[in-house]
C-alpha cells in the first residue's frame, strides 16, 4: 500500500509543476483555476513542510548535542533560536509585534550582517586561488569581477563614469544570463531531490543517516 502512495504522490509531482508551468506560458482560464487551487494547496502543504523540517532539525541536531559531536554548541544555539522565534511568535500572536521584532533587529540582523562581512574575506580568498591559474578564461573572470566591483562600489564612479557601465553591461548579458541558468538548475535539482525523497531513495533530509 506504501507503494500505491508513493507512486501516486510521484505523479503529482511531476503533474502539479507541469500544470503552474503551462499557466504562465499558455494563459488558459482553466489552467489558470487549477494552478491557483494548486497554489493553495502548496501553502497548505509548506505550513506541514515547515512543521516537519522543525521536528527534523531537533531530531539531528538533538542527537549531535546527545553524543557531543564536533561543533555540537552550534547545535544548542540553533535549536535555542528556532525555539525562541516559535514561542514568541505564538506568545504575541504575530510576527510583526514589537518583541518578535525586537529579536530580529537586535539578534538576526547583527549576526547576518557580520556574516556577510566575513563572507567579503572568504570570498577575496577564494577568487585569489581561481585566478592563480594561468589561462585566458581566468583572465576574463578577473577582468569581469574587476568591471563588477567597480560598477558597484562608489570609487568606480569617481574615477570615470564609463566603468559602471561597463559592469552594467557585463551583468546584464552575463551575470543575470548565469543567474537564471543557475536558478533554472535549482529548480531541476529541488524537484529531482524531493521526489527522491518521496520515493523513499533519499534519507538524509528526513535524518536517515548521518
Amino acid at each position: 500500500m506504501a507503494g500505491v502512495w508513493r507512486k501516486i504522490a510521484s505523479v503529482v509531482l511531476l503533474v502539479a509543476p507541469a500544470i503552474i508551468l503551462f499557466d504562465f506560458a499558455l494563459k488558459n482560464p482553466t489552467l489558470q483555476s487549477v494552478a491557483t487551487d494548486l497554489n493553495n494547496w502548496a501553502v497548505v502543504v509548506g505550513a506541514f513542510a515547515l512543521g516537519i523540517g522543525a521536528y527534523s532539525l531537533v531530531l539531528r541536531h538533538g542527537r549531535m548535542i546527545s553524543k557531543r559531536r564536533p561543533e555540537w554548541p552550534y547545535s544548542i544555539m540553533l535549536l535555542l533560536t528556532m525555539f525562541t522565534f516559535i514561542v514568541t511568535g505564538l506568545v504575541t500572536g504575530s510576527i510583526t509585534s514589537p518583541q518578535y521584532n525586537w529579536i530580529y533587529t537586535a539578534i538576526v540582523m547583527p549576526v547576518s550582517s557580520t556574516l556577510y562581512g566575513m563572507n567579503a574575506f572568504f570570498i577575496a580568498s577564494a577568487s585569489y586561488r581561481a585566478f592563480k591559474a594561468k589561462s585566458w578564461e581566468a583572465l576574463v573572470l578577473l577582468v569581469a569581477a574587476i568591471f563588477l566591483m567597480l560598477k558597484n562600489a562608489p570609487i568606480g564612479g569617481v574615477i570615470s563614469p564609463v566603468l559602471p557601465q561597463i559592469g552594467g553591461i557585463i551583468w546584464d548579458f552575463a551575470g543575470a544570463t548565469g543567474m537564471r541558468a543557475l536558478l533554472i538548475g535549482i529548480g531541476i535539482g529541488t524537484l529531482a531531490l524531493g521526489l527522491r525523497v518521496i520515493i523513499g531513495q533519499e534519507k538524509t533530509p528526513l535524518g536517515g543517516a548521518e
